[in-house]
């Protein structure tokens, strides 16, 4: 198989419901992953987009004059159904119990979606503004907001999280970002928001970072999720669907080293605070975090001079430990996946093909090889093929 971005390639014979089926695992070139990463981008996007419409779409279809935020859209990775709706609220009230603690009285909600968090916080503000991607969801949100004398004061802004612009520094006591930063297309984007955000607050300000996905706990996650969902596999088996869960997980999935260490990168962010999760929803609170970032003035001046500073969002690989996943190389190699697997179909249309392809980058193709050949003595459970490309 010729293509410019394969490096590398195998087959591996994969155990499936049928009986044993051919997988070719394909290497892509660093280079071709990073220019390919930049073109998926504007694709995710308006993907996400297209993610929001469907959902009010569903949310109001019974009810289009009532506008009311509800839990629409919250589906169970284990079950593949709604979250139950109590634990949803007793969610939904443990965030605002976090959110009211930090005593802010004017708040910028960066995501604002359903407006779960305005109708709640809103009330109590003397400034609030949310923004969202969803045009959709601030149209929405402007007509739940406009006959309501408390929510009256609150300005909807349609833009991306990463434009900040307009707004005056140092005007708000919180910034919240809620459940949103797992849909963020990488770790360098959600620095840039936290750097802009940290401009907005006032000294002795917070931002809050809610339902951060737990990179730490992803393994487990995903062993427990296909363990759920998989029956009479064998270990091998399922060690491999764990690690192509992980391998190609479309959400941003953070490290907390990540939060404990941003303030060397953004002078004004003078601490970070971990919190566990509280609630009923164990897949809602056992995964995931919160983060609370105190903003500092007097650390912005100390440290201006460095204030040009990036994180080195790479510390830790060489120990295999990279502080957060890359959503838009896995959307990439996924797409690219299926991509040679139609150009393979096309060149040979008479023979018998692999039943799917795999895209992976070069650390996780090395590891997939190891592990094929490690399995490749028990009972054919995994056949090593070399592949010339």
């Amino acid at each position: 198989m010729a293509h410019p971005g394969v490096a590398d390639a195998f087959l591996s014979a994969e155990p499936g419901h049928g009986g044993q089926s051919e997988v070719a695992f394909v290497a892509i070139d660093p280079d071709h992953l990073s220019a390919g990463k930049a073109k998926r981008l504007q694709a995710e996007s308006d993907r996400r987009v297209a993610q929001w419409r469907r959902a009010f779409d569903q949310a109001y279809r019974h009810d289009a004059g009532g506008v009311v935020p509800s839990f629409v859209g919250w589906t169970s990775n284990f079950t593949n159904r709604p979250i139950p709706e109590p634990d949803m609220v007793h969610w939904l009230d443990h965030t605002i119990l976090q959110i009211r603690a930090l005593g802010a009285r004017r708040v910028l909600e960066i995501g604002c979606g359903v407006g779960l968090l305005v109708e709640k916080l809103a009330p109590g503000c003397d400034v609030y503004c949310g923004t969202d991607l969803s045009p959709v969801a601030v149209q929405r949100l402007r007509a739940f907001a406009q006959p309501k004398p408390e929510l009256r004061h609150v300005e909807f802004l349609e833009r991306e999280a990463a434009d900040l612009s307009g707004l005056p520094l140092n005007s708000f006591d919180a910034v919240v970002l809620n459940s949103v930063v797992q849909y963020f297309p990488g770790i360098e984007y959600l620095h840039l928001v936290l750097e802009q955000a940290a401009g907005l607050v006032a000294p002795g300000g917070h931002i809050f970072v809610g339902d951060v996905r737990n990179l730490e706990l992803l393994p487990v996650f995903h062993r427990e999720v296909q363990s759920a969902k998989v029956s009479g596999a064998t270990d091998a088996a399922l060690a491999r669907k764990i690690f192509l869960s992980i391998a190609q997980e479309r959400e941003l999935v953070i490290d907390p080293r990540y939060f404990q260490g941003i303030f060397g990168s953004i002078p004004r962010i003078s601490g970070a605070e971990i919190l566990l999760k509280r609630g009923s929803s164990y897949e809602l609170t056992r995964y995931r975090y919160d983060v609370v970032l105190r903003v500092d003035g007097e650390a912005a001046s100390a440290d201006s001079e460095n204030s040009s500073l990036v994180p080195d969002m790479k510390q830790g690989e060489s120990e295999g430990r990279p502080l957060a996943t890359d959503p838009m190389a896995a959307a990439f190699l996924q797409h690219l996946g299926m991509e040679l697997g139609d150009v393979l179909q096309a060149q040979f249309p008479e023979a018998k093909l692999p039943a799917a392809v795999i895209a992976l980058n070069q650390r996780d193709f090395a590891e997939i090889v190891q592990a094929s050949s490690n399995a490749s003595g028990d009972r054919g459970d995994n056949e090593l093929i070399e592949a010339s490309v």
